[in-house]
């Protein structure tokens, strides 16, 4: 299956990250250093998947340059 969604814990030093196909199965799961995350996110989610994380500072950064869909 392909991962659609993915949904990001923002820590200090460590992310998790948690994804999901359409029918809800679980894909993917893991913990990465801060500098690591993003690169484990670009080898395995497609382009079109959406990725949510929790509204703080960081994820105001994380966001920069890429689409981003609000939720209220």
């Amino acid at each position: 299956m392909t991962i659609s969604r993915v949904g990001v814990d923002i820590a200090k030093s460590v992310f998790r990250v948690h994804s999901v196909d359409r029918h809800d199965q679980v894909q993917w799961r893991g913990k990465y250093a801060r500098d690591k995350w993003l690169d484990a996110i670009v080898k395995r989610v497609p382009i079109g998947a959406e990725i949510a994380m929790e509204a703080c500072a960081s994820s105001h950064y994380w966001a920069f340059r890429h689409v981003v869909i609000t939720s209220s």
